[in-house]
């Protein structure tokens, strides 16, 4: 078998040639998103992983992924403007929907299950408010700011629209950190999102609901940061 994927390749690099890496990423607590820009052996190392293990794993994935002969799009090879267009219609209109259900859930679950899981919902409560109030005023910022500034500077190649781009990219990152850091807290409280024994629907579906918005967004910063800003 033909080893595609090797420890010199950067994270967001592996993710573009097999989509199906995340998962691997995230059982294995790896950072693709805003550490994409990190190689695989050094992510590897960081975690104390052993990398033979690892990367033959991920390439005998690959090779079923490729045998499977699953569609798959390589966002390298799109424009800026249709790989825009499918993060606003993606990525963004999950994450506005699914903040304004949580915001609702997690409210319900707060009040109705105070008394015995306070300490625990409380900082779940203020963390989710911090999240949301950032990826709010995130999302916007791209779709006022950013975005309209990488279509002109593709239509133009105007070099004043890149410097104002160069400059947003680096808040944007920012802000990804940001956004990065505050799910890592909430997952370590939720004990990666698995709500406690004896909890009821509503409960566990707020969890769930948290951990699907973070997959989500590690698939969004990804085509951002790794595929995206890499085309400017």
């Amino acid at each position: 078998m033909e080893r595609i994927i090797n420890i010199n390749q950067k994270l967001g690099e592996v993710v573009s040639i097999f989509p199906g890496s995340s998962e691997i990423f995230n059982e294995l607590k790896i950072d693709y998103c805003c550490g994409g820009h990190d190689t695989l052996g050094a992510a590897l190392k960081e975690k104390g992983l052993n990398s033979d293990v690892i990367v033959e794993k991920l390439n005998e994935e690959y090779d079923k992924f490729i045998k499977s002969n699953a569609e798959y799009r390589d966002w390298r090879k799109e424009k800026p403007t249709i790989l825009m267009r499918h993060i606003e219609q993606t990525h963004h209109d999950f994450t506005k929907k699914e903040l304004r259900e949580i915001d609702a859930l997690l409210f319900k679950v707060l009040k109705v299950h105070f008394s015995h899981h306070a300490e625990e919902l409380l900082k779940v409560h203020r963390l989710f408010g911090a999240l949301k109030t950032e990826l709010e005023e995130h999302l916007v910022k791209e779709e006022e700011n950013l975005f309209p500034l990488i279509r002109a500077y593709e239509n133009t190649k105007d070099e004043k629209y890149k410097e104002a781009i160069e400059k947003f990219i680096k808040e944007t990152e920012d802000e990804h950190d940001a956004a990065g850091d505050i799910l890592k807290e909430m997952e370590e409280i939720t004990r990666d999102f698995k709500a406690p024994e004896g909890a009821c629907t509503t409960f566990k579906l707020v969890y769930d609901k948290l951990h699907n918005l973070e997959k989500d967004l590690f698939i969004h910063i990804y085509l951002e940061n790794s595929v995206l800003f890499n085309m400017i």
